[in-house]
């Protein structure tokens, strides 16, 4: 970057060739536009190679639940950030490894962020073709009721699908069960559990943070 004297010739402003003109306090400054290589487009080093496999395999198994995500970050999401985006930070940080196969590990994954209070020593078992999700009944501690219900979703990460129970149990039943078709029945699923509480005044819903179940 240079600064040019002060004189009475018209400097130019912007861009001429491979110089950018601008005005910093009061003085013409000129400075060259960094060469296409500094961008590494073509030539990506080792490290920006890992990086951009990492943001396609994430974004690749989260695509297929960015619904679910949605509907359990409903709280947290902007104009720029869904629910796959707070997904994302999570598996990002903590459930990634470029050296493992599969890269990602599912029990990392949370469908869901919240205050509103989380299950407690939650289960997940297979019995045939159904899936058995059984927790403490903790309706009556701080903010949770009875009436709350289940947020529950079965990820079948490999085969990229998913199943999001129109089925909403009670926080107070304490289980639920996940009936599988003949389709599903055959495959293994991860399995995530959550609690949703209505609130009736915004006609909105508040969550609480997810728990992984385990493979079944």
């Amino acid at each position: 970057m240079a600064t040019l004297p002060n004189s009475n010739i018209i400097l130019p402003k912007g861009k001429i060739g491979n110089l950018v003109f601008y005005t910093l306090n009061g003085k013409t400054v000129v400075r060259s536009k960094p060469s296409p290589s500094h961008k590494n487009k073509h030539n990506p080093s080792p490290l920006q190679l890992i990086q951009r496999e990492k943001l396609q395999t994430i974004n690749t198994f989260l695509k297929p639940i960015k619904q679910a995500l949605d509907f359990g970050y409903q709280e947290f999401l902007t104009q720029s950030k869904k629910g796959m985006h707070w997904a994302y930070s999570e598996i990002n940080t903590k459930g990634y490894n470029h050296t493992k196969s599969p890269k990602i590990d599912p029990a990392f994954l949370r469908i869901s962020k919240g205050n509103l209070l989380g299950p407690e020593n939650a289960q997940a078992t297979r019995n045939g073709n159904s899936i058995l999700i059984t927790w403490l009944d903790n309706s009556t501690e701080g903010k949770a009721q009875p009436s709350d219900e289940t947020f529950i979703l079965c990820y079948c990460s490999e085969e990229a699908k998913y199943i999001w129970t129109e089925i909403r149990f009670r926080r107070n039943s304490a289980q639920a069960i996940i009936e599988l078709d003949s389709v599903k029945s055959p495959l293994s699923w991860h399995v995530y559990l959550a609690f949703s509480q209505l609130n009736i005044k915004k006609k909105e819903y508040i969550l609480s943070d997810s728990v992984y179940l385990g493979k079944v």
